[in-house]
This record gives structure tokens, sequence and C-alpha cells, in this order.
């Protein structure tokens, strides 16, 4: 399914606050049928009014057999991941030096 994308400008209600209220009434509405959403506050470049966007997507399927193998890891992995991590000598914070 493609992403939902719709958008509530200031220009269309009475006030921005109007137009936030009704974009977070219609987040709800999608997040209640499942979905996930992401709401962004943009501003128009020409008149500086407010935007209001709502962009929807499907939640993303988790492979419950995959999140089991990466779980079930022997230790040896885990200290393998552990030792890529590169790691500073010496203080991890810069003091200043008190002459």
């Amino acid at each position: 399914m493609k992403p939902i994308q719709e958008t509530f400008l200031e220009l269309d209600w009475e006030d921005a606050d109007e137009a936030r209220q009704a974009r977070d009434a219609r987040a709800e509405e999608l997040q209640a049928q499942g979905l996930v959403c992401v709401l962004e506050n943009l501003y128009n470049a020409v008149d500086g009014r407010q935007v209001f966007m709502v962009i929807a997507t499907e939640a993303e399927k988790i492979d419950v057999r995959r999140t089991q193998d990466s779980n079930r890891g022997d230790s040896r992995e885990g200290s393998k991941s552990r030792a890529l991590v590169p790691r500073r000598k010496g203080k991890s914070v810069a003091e200043p030096e008190i002459r």
C-alpha cells in the first residue's frame, strides 16, 4: 500500500490551531485503522502560513523467526560484535587544564 499523505493548510481553516486539530483528528482515525502516522509542521515559503501534514503507512510486519534467531546467538557472536565497536583510550571527555 502506498503511503497516505494529507495536507491541512492554515488558509483553509479559521486559524492554525484549527488546522492542526483537524490534522491530529485525522491521524487518530488512521492510527485506529492500524496505520503508522508521521505528523509534520511546515511553513509555506510564499505566504509564511503554516502547513500541517499527516503521512500514514502500514506498520512493518516483524518476522518472528528472524527475531528469535538474532536473540539466540551464542556468546562468541555477542563478544565478537562488541569487539567491533571502536573504543577511545584515555579520557572520554576532554577536561580543561588548570595551571
